[in-house]
């Protein structure tokens, strides 16, 4: 669920997301559902409100609901796509966990058949129409090792190019919204650089002098 923060679209201040909290509005669901007239004239959001309306939420609970959105959607964006009229430069899949875990199981060779399917999707959105596509999926640990690994297992592992860890902070001092980011794969970047974010803001919380110095 998309926590909403300043930057997240063209005039979203930190101002503007702290009057949309005060009004209940935190997260990107909550903007979407509610009725953003009424909430530009309250908040003075004036034109941002126009640029957050331009998010759209689609629920999907299984992965045939899934395939779909994905295929209606890139039927749709390839007719513009040599027209500047496109302005879809994201797609958020969260979870892909959610919709792919149930097909894992006692009929294993469909459900991964159709996690590749998925996968083959969104690959192509993003490098046909040339856009971002994001994916959350849950960690497990391994029985015998007690590592972190991805839960869909190894067969998905190797379908994102880019990986991010979000691992919860337990450290001294540490508030219930800060977490540590963690580069595990990247085709560009050398992995294990890690940062401290507060996902309350998505920014790096601030530290004191002294503390800097020790930042990975």
């Amino acid at each position: 669920m998309g926590v909403l923060r300043a930057g997240l679209c063209p005039g979203l201040t930190h101002d503007t997301v702290g009057q949309l909290r005060s009004r209940g509005i935190k997260t990107v669901v909550d903007l979407v559902s509610a009725d953003l007239e009424d909430v530009a004239q309250k908040c003075g959001l004036s034109y941002k409100a126009g640029a957050l309306q331009r998010i759209q939420v689609v629920r999907a609970f299984d992965i045939f609901q899934m395939l779909d959105v994905l295929q209606d959607f890139r039927g749709a964006m390839s007719q513009q796509v040599s027209s500047a009229s496109m302005t879809v430069k994201v797609v958020v899949v969260d979870s892909v966990t959610a919709v792919v875990s149930p097909l894992l199981g006692g009929q294993q060779r469909e459900g991964l058949a159709l996690m590749m399917q998925l996968a083959r999707e969104l690959k192509t959105l993003a490098r046909d129409l040339g856009m971002a596509v994001v994916v959350t999926n849950h960690m497990t640990r391994d029985r015998d090792s007690g590592e972190l690994r991805p839960a869909l297992g190894r067969s998905w592992s190797f379908v994102p190019s880019t990986r991010i860890l979000l691992d919860i902070d337990e450290g001294a001092g540490a508030s219930g919204s800060q977490r540590r980011a963690c580069l595990t794969k990247s085709p560009r970047l050398p992995t294990g650089f890690q940062e401290m974010v507060d996902i309350g803001t998505w920014a790096p919380p601030e530290q004191s002098p002294a503390s800097q110095g020790d930042q990975i």
